[in-house]
């Protein structure tokens, strides 16, 4: 009997290991999902919009179910002048975005 406690004990902390470390990677994946979304929204207000130096994105993003990734912020230290981009992860571009600066 006590036997099969001690197995059921390893199978349960086993099932629990293999769990938490899912959701770990299920975290570093979106993080880097994240950054890619941010490396592409620099690029694009860069890009496409007049006097962009400096670009600050806030803490909070969202990724909708069809894997799009939005991020906001602000440009050159003027939190006016805020921006919101969909990153489309599949195409490898910006998909929807508003911005609050010129175009070129």
């Amino acid at each position: 009997m006590r036997k099969y406690i001690i197995i059921l004990l390893v199978m349960i902390i086993a099932v629990g290991g293999f769990f938490v470390k899912h959701q770990y990677d299920n975290h570093k994946a979106e993080q880097k999902l994240v950054e890619e979304a941010k490396e592409e929204m620099r690029s694009y207000l860069k890009k496409d919009y007049k006097n962009v130096s400096e670009v600050h994105f806030s803490k909070d993003y969202n990724i909708d179910p069809t894997g799009g990734v939005e991020v906001s912020g602000y440009i050159n230290n003027d939190k006016e002048k805020e921006f919101s981009g969909i990153y489309d992860p599949t195409n490898k571009k910006i998909g929807i975005s508003v911005v609050n600066a010129e175009e070129k």
